[in-house]
This record gives structure tokens, C-alpha cells and sequence, in this order.
């Protein structure tokens, strides 16, 4: 089987580099700008295939999808790219983000015609239902989540099912609550898993009904992970320059999902994803300076001062906790 099928979107990534953000009616200097390849789903299968998985995307992109030569290099990556759908009538989707070095983003997204990326999806569902058998697990971040939650509750899929709901966490709560209870795992950062404490009215992610593992990024204090009623603590590995945060999510979700495909624990892949998400940082694009396996075993060794670990077990023992019903 293959390893990871990432849903979610294809973007091309407008992205400006400031030192403040702009007031209301104030305009402020970019440093630089540049566009790169962009988008969750996009994201994420590029950095699995990167570390060495069998990975996939499923998405809608847009008519200039092969003019930006963004097919192809998704394929020189090692990429499946047969659940990629072109919207023949449309563009891909634009990201402008607006990001201090270092620090936070602000993000404005462009769709052409949302509406009919929907339909396109779903006229797809059964391609994709088809497409997630061949795959171990089914990664959904920031995209349609009508279309997720349709797919999801048709339980047609045995894979294992991972959570990003990204900044939807605030712009489509509802959305995003409906699909908690057919995941097994949750990626959130910390800001979205407080808007989930709150919309759900607990006091604890270990309430969340639904995923057995939950992960909370925290940006420089690292993450939290829950799993297994046990709590680990990861710290955030720092990288050798801090020149753009886009996408160090998408590749901490990437690398925690492939090590635990390669057998490691959770604590472990915790460490292995906090070891990724400091290459994205350091350079300008999400995909721009994604990390082979042989790099992150470097760096991991030189930050944690150990030597890079074999698997301590194998994914079917995790998968077997994952799909175990209760917490």
C-alpha cells in the first residue's frame, strides 16, 4: 500500500515579508516578496515524499495548474497526482501572506469559484474513495470540509484519518466540530485548540470525543501531544535562520504522520516533526527547503544530543491504539 493521501488544496503562495503589520489605512514597506507553491494538501504530500513516503494529493486545482509547471514538479517530488482535479473554467486558488520574519501571519485567500470546486469535488467521491483504499492514511487539512464530512461519514474508508482544520477553526467552527468525532487524529496549534475547548465548552482536549491523539503546536515552546491518556511535551527545534514560517505546520503533520508510519513511538515522532518544521522556516515557501530523511537524522542528533533511534515499534501496533474505540 501506499503511505499518505493528503486532502486539501493546491495554491500558488503569494508571500510578503514585513517587519510590522500594516494598521487600518496604513501602509507598510514589504521587505521582499515572492510567489511559491503553496497549499495544505499540496504541502503536506510534498514533504511526506520528501522524508521518503508514498505519497499523494487529492485537490481541485485550477487551468494554469501545469502553466506554473506546478504538476510537474509535484511528480519530480514523487508526488500522486492522480486525485488532482483541474477546474478547467478557473485559476488555482491565491494565498497572500503576510508574515514578519520570524513571528506570525496574516493570511488572505482568493478563490475564482468556490462553488464550483465543491461540485467538482463531489461529482469525485466516489474516484476518491477509491483512491484512499490504496493508501494507510487519510490526512485532511485546510479545503472543502462539506465535501470531508460527506466523505468521512460514508465510512467506506479504513485507513486511519488525520485532523488540520487550520484557520477554518474560526471561520467555519460548525464545520470543523461535525468532523471531530470521525478522526483519529487531531493537529491543531494552540490558538485553534482553544477556540475548540471553547465551542465544544470542556476543559480539557482529553474531552474531545473522537480523535485518540491529539497534537497542539506552540510555535516556539514547541507542542503537546495527548495520546494514549499520557501527555508528552516536545520542544520546538530552532532552525538555522528564521526567514518565513509558511507551511512549518504542514510539514510538522507530514513527518509525525511518516514516522509513525516507519514504526517510531509518539513521543519520537513528535521530535522527528519538530526537527521538519525547522527546515521550513528557512527559506521563503512552504516546499522550498523541505529536509530528505538523512538531514533531519543529522539534525535531530546534533539538537537533542542522542543518537537518531530505530523504530521502537511498528504502525500496525499504533494503528490498532488509533482505531480502538473510547479514550
Amino acid at each position: 500500500m501506499r503511505d499518505i493521501l493528503a486532502f486539501g488544496s493546491i495554491v500558488i503562495d503569494n508571500v510578503l515579508l514585513v517587519k510590522r503589520f500594516a494598521s487600518v489605512n496604513e501602509t507598510v514597506q514589504a521587505e521582499k516578496y515572492r510567489y511559491t507553491y503553496g497549499g495544505a494538501g499540496a504541502n503536506v504530500a510534498v514533504a511526506a515524499a520528501r522524508l521518503g513516503a508514498k505519497s499523494g494529493v487529492f485537490a481541485v486545482s485550477g487551468y494554469d495548474f501545469k502553466r506554473f509547471n506546478y504538476e510537474r514538479t509535484l511528480i519530480e517530488q514523487g508526488v500522486d497526482v492522480r486525485g488532482v482535479i483541474e477546474n478547467s473554467n478557473s485559476p488555482m486558488p491565491r494565498s497572500f501572506i503576510i508574515s514578519i520574519e520570524g513571528s506570525d501571519d496574516q493570511i488572505l485567500y482568493y478563490y475564482e469559484n468556490r462553488r464550483e470546486t465543491s461540485k467538482l469535488l463531489f461529482k469525485n467521491q466516489k474516484f476518491a474513495e477509491e483512491l484512499s483504499k490504496e493508501y494507510k492514511v487519510l490526512h485532511f487539512s485546510t479545503g472543502h470540509f462539506e465535501f470531508y464530512y460527506r466523505f468521512l461519514r460514508s465510512k467506506k474508508v479504513p485507513a486511519v484519518v488525520s485532523f488540520d482544520p487550520g484557520q477554518e477553526t474560526f471561520s467555519y467552527p460548525y464545520r470543523v466540530v461535525r468532523i471531530l468525532p470521525y478522526v483519529h487524529m487531531l493537529f491543531m496549534n494552540n490558538h485553534e485548540a482553544k477556540r475548540i475547548k471553547e465551542l465544544l465548552k470542556i476543559r480539557s482536549l482529553k474531552e474531545i470525543k473522537g480523535p485518540r491523539l491529539v497534537c497542539v503546536s506552540m510555535g516556539a515552546r514547541g507542542s503537546v501531544i495527548i495520546f494514549n491518556d499520557r501527555v508528552y511535551r516536545v520542544p520546538a527545534v530552532k532552525p538555522a535562520k528564521l526567514v518565513d514560517p509558511t507551511g512549518a505546520g504542514d510539514s510538522h503533520r507530514a513527518a509525525f504522520l511518516v514516522a509513525l508510519l516507519k514504526g517510531y513511538d509518539v513521543p519520537t515522532a513528535g521530535k522527528i516533526a519538530s526537527v521538519v518544521a525547522s527546515f521550513t522556516i528557512e527559506a521563503e515557501g512552504a516546499q522550498t527547503s523541505l529536509p530528505t530523511w538523512e538531514k533531519v537524522i543529522r539534525r535531530y542528533e546534533r539538537f537533542f544530543k542522542e543518537e537518531f533511534p530505530e523504530p521502537q515499534g511498528s504502525w500496525e501496533e499504533t494503528k490498532k491504539l488509533l482505531l480502538s474505540s473510547g479514550k
